[in-house]
């Protein structure tokens, strides 16, 4: 592999990261509002789902890191790949985010409130009482709201970014070590 850099500078990870965030945010939006309908049908499937779409979501440090150092066969450091692979865990929450945002108010724009409902229906089977779902329901924002959207954000951030930079830390040693 060439060194770090070429011609004095190195090269930009950005098409990288931009190629593996939007990449893997199709595939796990598709598969999380896939299991939102799984959900709303009663499927002990979408439980599953949701963890494969967690697996699919790892994906995107590997990606962005091995484009980059199989486009441009360098080698980099460690915490470059791990910034890599946050990059593009940050391009994957938004760009899922703007998927999402366009499936549920411009597609399908009940969704929220049906996921919502067999959310509360999910806790009256288990016996809860009025109370208590009214507790649980506390503690989340209204589906859809602005409220919502920015906890998802934030949340996506922090989960994707952590399991991310992982990830991307793995991929860079695999993709970009100096023999």
């Amino acid at each position: 592999m060439e060194n770090d850099q070429l011609n004095g500078a190195t090269p930009s990870y950005w098409n990288s990261v931009l190629i593996a965030g939007i990449i893997t945010a199709i595939v796990y939006s598709a598969l999380g509002i896939l299991s939102s309908y799984m959900m709303l049908k009663s499927s002990s499937a979408s439980q599953a789902l949701g963890i494969f779409v967690c697996l699919i979501s790892s994906m995107a440090g590997v990606i962005a890191n091995r484009h980059y150092a199989k486009e441009f066969d360098i080698s980099y450091s460690l915490g470059k790949g791990a910034l890599i692979g946050f990059l593009a865990a940050i391009v994957a929450v938004i760009v899922g985010t703007v998927i999402s945002l366009i499936w549920t108010t411009v597609i399908d724009p009940g969704l929220n409130d049906a996921v919502y409902q067999a959310q509360i229906s999910a806790m009256e089977a288990q016996g809860m009482s009025q109370e208590q779902i009214d507790m649980a329901l506390s503690f989340s924002p209204e589906p859809g709201s602005t409220t919502a959207v920015l906890m998802g954000v934030g949340i996506g951030i922090l989960g994707l970014g952590i399991v991310n930079v992982i990830s991307g830390i793995i991929s860079a040693k695999i993709f970009a070590s100096e023999e």
